[in-house]
């Protein structure tokens, strides 16, 4: 049993770093450590700590002979990793360790809920590196929900961080020339609006906390995502129990069907932040996007209609409109590369008949989006743009590709981060590919 292992927490370590879990809160990650150094975690409440936090409808859920917080009364169907706001823990059912590798399923609780687990299983694969403090983190939510009912795409954090008082500087970089080394950018929630946080796009996919002597903990993803972060309470100060806690967290939106199967996985490095954007860079995605939705949505959400639910089982994209709409409106993932680099957009497209496709872009959020809520909500407000879009024909058949040419429009430029599309009924997308 390693050092200081006690009855509740189970450690994983080695020369470069220590990861433990806490079994009696759902096996979520409570103490990140180097060697002779603080746990860098915070475990004020039980929605905090490194854990799975998910986001689906309906909007404003309530079991039945349940007790709901007034505090976050307006809240959906929310199962974390660790337990509600009640504290009660959620369960862990299974835990293996073995040698550098931890693996931990949960039942969880849904957090503004009195004793509620979810409807769902967690599942956590912890991979310590064995050559520098680093860890691999990868997550599945397996859902078997009596709730039916296909809800609109949500912000799933992926997973959440919050970490103590110390570490309240929020790093990272959000430019158009990502892994040349240009300026990083730090994150201030100083805003007074309700939502605490700050949206960013890290266009190197990766944010830090980190202290006044420049080390802390970054989370990277294999491609940009939007973040959400910031700090509450006192700067600078406060342990693992206290109230003051910075917060980051990859944020994905997905579908969470009934049914559904999500995996997502993470990167954590311990370190400097030159030690950070270096482990990330090593990371940086090749070439251009390719969605492929074979099974899955792969990151894409219905903002108007609805398909046919989880697995894809070879459909692709598209179903049924909304009532009154002849069109459905999807909203890709994030994304990022330079317009001058990629021209075209590939789609293979299966349909009944003739129609038309639209494909909309959007380019990266000015700097001012990330210092307010309101101001990221304004810039989203902007994406389906007909000025920024291109409509092209397709034919009656089956996985015909599409080539759209988006060059000839003129606010085609600069660095882009995502995709759009409007798509007829009766219409499936197979795969999109971008360049």
């Amino acid at each position: 049993m390693p050092r200081h292992q006690s009855p509740d927490i189970q450690f994983i370590e080695n020369a470069h770093i220590r990861v433990g879990i806490t079994r009696k809160w759902g096996g979520a990650i409570t103490h990140v450590s180097v060697p002779g150094g603080p746990n860098i975690i915070n475990s004020h409440d039980l929605g905090r700590q490194i854990q799975q936090s998910y986001y689906s409808g309906p909007p404003n859920y309530q079991k039945a002979g349940k007790e709901k917080s007034k505090a976050w009364s307006a809240f959906p169907w929310n199962p974390i990793q660790t337990g509600d706001a009640y504290r009660n823990g959620s369960q862990v059912v299974d835990v293996r360790t073995r040698g550098n590798s931890l693996y931990v399923k949960t039942i969880p609780m849904l957090w503004p809920m009195n004793n509620d687990p979810g409807e769902c299983t967690m599942e956590t694969w912890i991979t310590l590196s064995k050559n520098s403090p680093a860890f691999t983190y990868k997550a599945r939510l397996t859902n078997h929900r009596s709730d039916k009912t296909q809800y609109k795409g949500g912000a799933q954090e992926v997973p959440a961080v919050y970490v103590n008082g110390h570490y309240h500087r929020l790093m990272t970089y959000t430019g158009d020339k990502p892994f040349t080394g240009d300026a990083l950018r730090e994150l201030r929630n100083d805003h007074k609006e309700d939502w605490p946080w700050v949206n960013s796009l890290p266009t190197e996919g990766w944010a830090a906390l980190i202290n006044d002597a420049g080390t802390g903990i970054g989370v990277m993803v294999k491609a940009p995502l939007e973040f959400h972060g910031g700090f509450s309470g006192k700067r600078g100060v406060g342990g693992e129990t206290d109230a003051n806690t910075g917060y980051m967290s990859p944020i994905a939106s997905e579908v969470l069907d009934h049914n559904v199967v999500f995996d997502y996985s993470a990167e954590f490095v311990v370190g400097t932040l030159g030690e950070i954007r270096a482990a990330a860079a090593k990371r940086r995605p090749n070439g251009f996007p390719v969605w492929d939705f074979s099974e899955r949505r792969s990151g894409w959400i219905y903002l108007t209609g609805t398909d046919a639910g989880f697995p894809l089982k070879g459909r692709g994209l598209g179903g049924t409109p909304e009532p009154g709409l002849e069109t459905l409106r999807l909203l890709g993932p994030y994304a990022f590369w330079h317009a001058s680099a990629a021209k075209r957009v590939r789609l293979q497209i299966s349909a009944k008949a003739p129609g038309s496709v639209r494909v909309f872009w959007r380019g990266l959020p000015p700097d001012t989006a990330s210092t307010k809520p309101s101001l990221w909500v304004a810039w989203r407000g902007t994406w389906f743009d007909n000025d920024r879009s291109v409509s092209a024909m397709f034919m009656q058949g089956t996985k015909r590709w599409v080539e759209v040419d988006l060059s000839g429009n003129v606010n085609y430029k600069g660095a882009i981060c995502g995709l759009g599309l409007d798509i007829p009924a009766d219409v499936y997308v197979h795969q999109i590919r971008v360049g």
